[in-house]
C-alpha cells in the first residue's frame, strides 16, 4: 500500500481507504462479522483511512464493535447531518450529532469531522454565527474532531467553501472517474489552492466499472452520445492490465491532488480488488489525454 499527505493536515493515508456505506454486506443477519472481515482485510491490506456518517445505517455501530477487535491505527471521520431526519445544520446540531457518533464509533477522537451535503446545508447556514462551521470549530476545541471537512456533489458549493480557506478535507462522490471529470474543473483546483486533503469516492459511479446489469443501468441512464463516449472509454480501458475497477481506481490515483480514493466495499474481495490499484502503475499519459480529448468533445455534467 502507497500512502499520501492529507492535504495541510499532513496525515499520511492510504492511497486507497474505506468507505462505510455497505460494510454490513447483503445479510443483515450477518452484518457484524462482514463488517469485521472487511476492517481486517483493511488492516492487513496497510488501509489506514476509513469515511462513514450517520446515514449510513449501523455502519458507525459496526465500525465501533468491529474496531474493539481489530487491532490497527485507524484514522476515522465521519460527517454531521441526516441525524435526526430534520438536523438543521446549527452549532448545537453539530456538536450533539458528532457525540453521538464518537460514542457509536468508540474512539477517543474523530480524525475529520465534515458536513455530510453542503448544499443541505447551505452556504448561509454553514457560515453564519451559530452555524455549521462554528459548530465543527467547537468539536475541535472539545476534542471531538482533529480536522474538519466538507463533503458532497454541489461542485460549485464546495469549490467556494474549499476558497474559504476554513476547511482541511474534502470529500465528493461521483464526479471524478475515467468518464465524467467534472470535479477536475473547478473543485480540484480549490482544493489545491487551500492545500486541503482531497478524498474520491464512488469512482466505480454506482457499477459502470464492474460489468454486467450493473453497467447496463448505468449506461442507460445516458443519452445517446454519452452512452457512445463511455462505451469507447470503457473499451479503452478494458486494453489496459487488471480489471476494470482497477482502472478506475488507477486512474484518479494518477492526479496527484488525490489524497485517497476511498472504497465502498460490501465484502472482503470488492476491497481487496481495488486495493491492488495502489501498488499497480499509473495509467499512461497517453490514456490521460485521449480521455481528456473525450471529455472535451462532450462532457457529462454530473450524470454518472
Amino acid at each position: 500500500m502507497k500512502y499520501r499527505r492529507l492535504g495541510r493536515t499532513e496525515l499520511q493515508v492510504s492511497a486507497v481507504s474505506l468507505g462505510g456505506a455497505y460494510l454490513m454486506g447483503t445479510d443483515r443477519d450477518d452484518a457484524e462479522s462482514n463488517a469485521c472481515a472487511i476492517l481486517q482485510c483493511a488492516a492487513d491490506l496497510g488501509v489506514n483511512y476509513i469515511d462513514t456518517a450517520p446515514l449510513y445505517g449501523q455502519s458507525e455501530a459496526l465500525l465501533g464493535r468491529a474496531l474493539s477487535s481489530v487491532r490497527s491505527d485507524f484514522y476515522v471521520s465521519s460527517k454531521v447531518g441526516f441525524d435526526p431526519e430534520d438536523f438543521d445544520y446549527t452549532c448545537d446540531a453539530v456538536l450533539a450529532s458528532l457525540e453521538r457518533s464518537v460514542r457509536r464509533l468508540g474512539v477517543d477522537q474523530l480524525a475529520v469531522a465534515q458536513i455530510h451535503e453542503v448544499n443541505l446545508a447551505g452556504w448561509d447556514r454553514i457560515v453564519e454565527r451559530g452555524g455549521t462551521l462554528e459548530g465543527l470549530r467547537a468539536a475541535q476545541k472539545e476534542g471531538l474532531c482533529k480536522y474538519i471537512g466538507i463533503t458532497g456533489r454541489a461542485i460549485p458549493l464546495l469549490a467556494s467553501l474549499a476558497d474559504t480557506g476554513e476547511f482541511d478535507t474534502v470529500l465528493f462522490y461521483r464526479d471524478y472517474h475515467p468518464c465524467q471529470l467534472l470535479a477536475s474543473r473547478e473543485l480540484l483546483p480549490a482544493a489545491a489552492r487551500s492545500d486541503m486533503g482531497v478524498v474520491a469516492a464512488t469512482v466505480l459511479a454506482g457499477g459502470l466499472y464492474v460489468g454486467g446489469e450493473d453497467q447496463r443501468k448505468e449506461l442507460d441512464l445516458l443519452n445517446a452520445s454519452e452512452r457512445a463516449r463511455a462505451q469507447r472509454i470503457l473499451e479503452r480501458l478494458e486494453e489496459i492490465d487488471g480489471t476494470l475497477p482497477q482502472a478506475a481506481f488507477r486512474y484518479v490515483l494518477s492526479d496527484a491532488r488525490i489524497s485517497t480514493v476511498s472504497s465502498g466495499a460490501a465484502n472482503v474481495d470488492q476491497l481487496c480488488e481495488v486495493a491492488v490499484a495502489a501498488d499497480m502503475q499509473p495509467v499512461s499519459d497517453e490514456l490521460i489525454e485521449w480521455i481528456a480529448e473525450e471529455d472535451r468533445s462532450g462532457p457529462a455534467e454530473a450524470v454518472l
